[in-house]
This record gives C-alpha cells, structure tokens and sequence, in this order.
C-alpha cells in the first residue's frame, strides 16, 4: 500500500555527521559529498556481494560432501548386506556338506564291517 497524499514525511535534520530522520538518529558520514557516499555505498554492495558468493559457495560445497557422504555410506551399506547374504549362504552349505560327509561317513563305517 502506498502512503496517502495527505501524509508528510517526518522532518530531516542535518547535524554534523549525523542525519536525524523525525526522532532516530542514523551515523552516514559526511553527507555534503554525494559522489564518496555513493561509492562507499557501491563499495559496501560490492563487499556484500563477495560475502554472499562466498557463504554461497561454501553452502555449496557442504551440500556436495554431504551428498557423497550420503552415497558412500549407501554403498558401504550395499556392500555389508552382500556380505552377509554370502556368510549365510557360506554356513548353510558348510552345514549341509559337513552333515552330509558325517553321515556317509558313518554310513561307510558301519557297512564296511
């Protein structure tokens, strides 16, 4: 919504270094060059701008490491599973082979006599 007409803005006192806007008081430095302020102000963007690349970037690369973290505990994860599917598959047939080789063993001793 926009102000109405018959509102006005609050009074501007200059004071120094200082620029009073109704009742708060904002430190801009010197006011009477508009040429330096506004290359602070194209310096401060600018300076703004690199710390949001920056915090960008690293956002970035916390995100990719968390991503290959992610996959290789998944593969880690595959790979254990497989293991023990093979050490389960390992002891059934041991215990298949070794009671099978008991018993005709002991089927091969008691006929041979």
């Amino acid at each position: 919504m926009s102000p109405s007409s018959s509102q006005e803005p609050p009074p501007i006192n200059k004071r120094g270094n200082s620029v009073a806007i109704g009742d708060s008081h904002s430190n801009y430095g010197d006011m009477t060059t508009p040429g330096v302020s506004a290359m602070k102000n194209k310096a401060e963007d600018k300076a703004v701008q690199e710390v949001l690349d920056i915090s960008k970037t690293r956002v970035q690369k916390e995100d990719e490491l968390r991503y290959e973290a992610d996959r290789e505990n998944e593969t880690k994860n595959d790979w254990t599973l497989a293991a023990a599917v093979l050490d389960r598959i390992s002891v059934i047939a041991f215990v298949i082979i070794f009671t099978g080789g008991t018993i005709i063993f002991f089927a091969k001793s008691i006929t041979h006599a």
